[in-house]
């Protein structure tokens, strides 16, 4: 999704840009703006090296929130259940099946972090700056 976004703050190679609200925010939810705010800043990557008070061009991709959820819950579920079930069942010991719930579910938060350190939190696709987009233009797009 292609959005509008006015630049409000430049530190060094990223932006602070401002997202307002447009009548399609009510269905969507992609940026994370509540049905109450009116705007919603978030930080690019200033790759078309704007300035404050530049319009640009921010492209906010599809993401995948099942394939995050499963990363983050489903993964240190595996080994927590995997542990608890086999302890459980070799040593007949509820206490035991517990203990091994949680070493196994503290395995598979370090298999995540693990995971997430080698893709260097790549999970997800952050917004990035397409254009800068001159404020003649913008007025021309309206009147359009």
């Amino acid at each position: 999704m292609l959005e509008l976004a006015v630049v409000t703050k430049i530190n060094k190679k990223y932006a602070k840009v401002r997202i307002g609200r447009n009548s399609a925010c009510a269905a969507c939810g992609k940026c994370g703006m509540t049905q109450n705010q009116k705007y919603i800043d978030i930080t690019v990557e200033n790759s078309c090296n704007a300035v404050v008070g530049d319009t640009v061009q921010v492209e906010i991709p599809e993401q995948n929130p099942a394939g995050l959820a499963f990363i983050g819950y489903i993964i240190p579920l595996l080994p927590a259940l995997l542990l608890m079930f086999l302890s459980i069942h070799l040593w007949q010991k509820d206490w035991l099946g517990i203990v091994m719930f949680f070493a196994g579910y503290a395995l598979g938060v370090l298999i995540v972090h693990l995971l997430d350190k080698r893709k260097k939190h790549g999970w997800a696709q952050a917004p990035k700056m397409v254009q800068i987009i001159s404020n003649n233009q913008i007025i021309q797009n309206k009147g359009e």
